[in-house]
């Protein structure tokens, strides 16, 4: 059961990495000059995120619903300790999907709203996807005290610190870089595609500058990741898989091969999540006093059975739905 549980969990986490973090992309790219196609890639962003881009927000909330239920051990301690980190997050995807909603919906679409609503949008994705990152590096850097009764160990140390930086940018570029890949394939427009397209090679640079940042920056935490990763072979080699993409990425790009290009991106970013899985596998959280794995901190059985028999259950109804909305926003006419 509790295996089938950490499965939903993973697959969330990667679809929400995925889907959720072409949406935050899209944002954080509007806040980037562009000149006389500023208006033309807006709208191409709002009719690539429209349709679906509520929906993205499920398998955060997914994640989150089988933590309460079945691990209470460690949602309570990310609850508690994280709380600073979640509640920015909160707060930026409110703003952000208020604003979007506003813009993409305004009757009026006057200019100067419009113009406050895109700025909205683009600074909220920035926010969010930062502390989405600061989030996942507190995780298992053995910070959280689960004993102390000082404020500033219990809620500011956790998550404070070069590193949590340092993913955080590298989130924000894994972000830009899969909504710049996906809307090349989103208009027809030679000038826009053209400029998607510098921007999804620059940006594959910036996560290899930025994800090199994050190693440096672990180099000030109790267990460096290069230290970490020499240890774990399989992560290694995932890692390794994952540089080795580089070249066929760059090569689709070039070609105009749309379909495969977003296919090799997002194989990088599914690796990318994979050696961080498997890095710290089985353990969710790491705290100063002991790691906190999925085993030790599971529900009773009888609730764990119920939450498995609603997560099946909900699947059938789910998947079939989101595949029919996908294509019927989404095929070409």
């Amino acid at each position: 059961m509790i295996e089938i549980l950490i499965g939903f969990i993973g697959a969330s986490l990667w679809l929400y990495i995925l889907l959720g973090g072409i949406d935050y992309g899209a944002g954080i790219l509007e806040l980037l000059p562009a000149g006389a196609l500023r208006e033309p890639r807006k709208q191409v962003i709002n009719q690539a995120m429209g349709p679906v881009w509520e929906a993205n927000h499920m398998w955060l909330i997914l994640i989150v619903v089988i933590l309460f239920m079945g691990f209470p051990g460690i949602f309570t301690t990310l609850m508690i300790s994280l709380h600073l980190p979640m509640l920015a997050l909160l707060l930026g995807i409110v703003i952000r999907g208020a604003a979007f909603t506003f813009r993409h919906y305004d009757a009026i679409q006057a200019p100067t709203s419009q113009r406050v609503y895109t700025l909205l949008f683009g600074a909220s994705s920035l926010w969010t996807a930062f502390w989405l990152g600061i989030i996942a590096a507190s995780l298992n850097r053995g910070t959280i005290d689960l004993e102390t009764r000082s404020a500033w160990e219990a809620y500011i140390l956790p998550w404070c610190g070069l590193y949590p930086v340092a993913v955080g940018l590298f989130i924000i570029c894994i972000f830009v870089f899969l909504a710049a890949v996906y809307l090349i394939g989103e208009t027809e427009d030679a000038a826009l595609r053209q400029h998607f397209t510098r921007h999804a090679m620059l940006l594959n640079w910036c996560v290899v500058f930025s994800g090199g940042g994050v190693f440096l920056a672990s180099l000030a935490e109790r267990q460096s990741l290069a230290s970490a990763f020499v240890r774990n072979p399989a992560t290694l080699g995932v890692m390794v898989l994952a540089s080795s993409l580089f070249a066929a990425l760059w090569r689709f790009i070039r070609a105009g091969r749309i379909r495969l290009t977003r296919a090799v991106a997002s194989g990088q970013v599914t690796l990318i999540l994979l050696g961080w899985v498997l890095l710290y596998a089985p353990n969710a959280v790491l705290t100063r006093q002991k790691p906190l794995s999925f085993y030790d901190t599971a529900s009773p059985p009888a609730t764990l059975w119920q939450l498995v028999l609603a997560l099946v259950i909900g699947s059938l109804f789910i998947f079939p739905s989101l595949i029919y909305l996908f294509r019927v926003f989404k095929m070409k006419p």
